[in-house]
């Protein structure tokens, strides 16, 4: 289970995803046991559907070993058009909870205070009529390989996540991989993803996302949040595997 915002706002989702997070929901109620994607999840679940905990197990979530810190692909930059270090970063599907209106918003608002580097969305596909006007600063990368994502973490001056609902937060742990500094809303899951290794704002908190983006100007602040980002522990897969594996140990001997 990855999280319930099918079930607890369907207007974000296509009506497949509803129909497809409905029949989780018969199966959780019909006795099945939930495997949740994080802490987070696992009580949202526990509460949505009144379970007792030994019924939930949290996997948890890793960014794969390919995210790593380096000196991006002069290549690759070049390729894109980008300079290491002159780009704000957001990663994800143009969907409703990515709250991506929102980071056009205040980047806009940004830029008019003398930020001067592009806002990069690098995503694909999407629903819910979310629309993204480049120019002013603002650029899409749709069909970036892994290898190409490696770099474009490494080269940006800092991933910006402010999402109103995340069950995890791929991303963030894609950067923390990658040394990038975040700055994230607080939203669902994503505290505890990001925890104090990086920036947690309100998801509407337009001021304050201007502000945190306007210190990305500072030399000094963009190494603080890097020292801060390269401190978060980090998981591979076959931690997570092994976490899995006992899910299915437990549940086999019950």
């Amino acid at each position: 289970m990855y999280d319930l915002s099918a079930l607890e706002s369907p207007q974000w989702h296509t009506s497949q995803t509803v129909i497809y997070a409905e029949r989780e929901a018969r199966l959780i109620e019909s006795g099945s046991f939930v495997l949740a994607i994080s802490n987070w999840t696992g009580q949202r679940v526990k509460e949505y559907f009144g379970l007792s905990q030994d019924r939930i197990f949290c996997a948890g979530g890793a960014a794969d070993k390919i995210f790593s810190p380096g000196t991006p692909s002069s290549a690759v930059m070049q390729e894109l058009g980008l300079e290491t270090g002159r780009y704000l970063l957001h990663v994800g599907n143009f969907v409703p909870r990515k709250n991506i209106p929102f980071l056009i918003d205040v980047y806009a608002h940004s830029r008019a205070g003398g930020v001067k580097i592009p806002l990069i969305l690098a995503g694909e596909g999407g629903w819910g009529n979310v629309t993204i006007a480049e120019g002013e600063g603002v650029r899409v990368l749709r069909n970036l390989s892994d290898r190409s994502m490696v770099d474009l973490y490494r080269g940006a001056r800092a991933l910006l996540c402010p999402s109103s609902f995340e069950g995890l937060g791929l991303p963030v742990l894609e950067a923390f991989a990658c040394g990038t500094p975040v700055i994230s809303s607080n939203a669902a899951a994503l505290s505890d993803t990001v925890g104090s290794s990086g920036i947690l704002l309100e998801p509407d908190d337009h001021e304050g996302w201007i502000r945190e983006i306007s210190k990305l100007e500072e030399p000094a602040r963009v190494n603080e949040l890097r020292k801060m980002s390269s401190s978060a522990v980090r998981k591979d897969w076959h931690d997570i595997a092994r976490v899995i594996c006992e899910f299915y140990r437990r549940i086999s001997e019950q």
